[in-house]
């Protein structure tokens, strides 16, 4: 799959994250709780501390928050980085096969090899390669979605510090009442607060995670690459 006009790239890299999410470096299905991970800790908690806070998040925190998104940020581009440039060694060559001719008790007869064949001396090294091929992209796409969450999340913070009184009311003042033009707008800036506010939390817990992620991923298949 390849980023393409019926695909942008936003979309490109959130299916690829998604389906990195699903399979594992195997190629195999996860289980529900690692497929969905993220998912089961983002939501409870954001809606936990949604209700918990009716006032929405002071001054200092929003600018705590963005300052750790900004290092995450610097942090995954650097991991991109790192991962291009230690993780994936390209082939000089393209995977055409090759034909010998070999010359046995006076006989001569072809032989056809690939050049996987020829790299990999056996299908213990063949199946390391597609796997350590299979997790560079995975790591790839995990790190893009990363810092496209983080810049979401930014761009909230941003939204909520520069309009700070506006988003700074005590939602558990507002009730239900009669449906009018008034209610109705009231009611529309409620649930855009709510909404925004639900999003910061959402984001920083999803960047969160998907720095637990990267790291111990990272340090799992640096270990195993070092003992081969």
């Amino acid at each position: 799959m390849k980023p393409n006009i019926e695909h942008s790239f936003i979309h490109f890299v959130y299916s690829k994250a998604r389906e990195s999410e699903t399979l594992d470096i195997n190629n195999k299905r996860k289980s529900f709780v690692y497929r969905n991970g993220r998912y089961l800790l983002a939501l409870p908690l954001s809606i936990i501390i949604l209700l918990t806070l009716p006032t929405g998040y002071n001054n200092e925190f929003l600018q705590l928050g963005a300052s750790v998104i900004a290092i995450f940020i610097g942090l995954f581009l650097t991991a991109l980085v790192f991962a291009l440039d230690k993780f994936y060694i390209p082939r000089k060559k393209k995977g055409k096969d090759y034909k010998l001719d070999l010359t046995e008790n006076g006989q001569s007869r072809n032989v056809e090899l690939s050049i996987d064949e020829i790299l990999f001396e056996n299908a213990q090294e063949k199946n390391w390669h597609k796997q350590s091929l299979y997790y560079v992209q995975k790591f790839n796409v995990l790190v893009g979605k990363s810092v496209l969450v983080g810049i979401w999340a930014l761009a909230l913070i941003s939204i909520n510090v520069l309009y700070f009184e506006f988003f700074r009311v005590d939602i558990a003042d507002y009730t239900f009442v009669p449906i009018t033009i008034p209610s109705i707008l009231t009611f529309g800036k409620i649930l855009f607060i709510i909404i925004v506010r639900f999003l910061i939390c959402y984001y920083m817990i999803e960047v969160f995670y998907n720095t637990i992620r990267i790291i111990s991923s990272m340090v799992n298949f640096m270990s195993v690459r070092i003992k081969r």
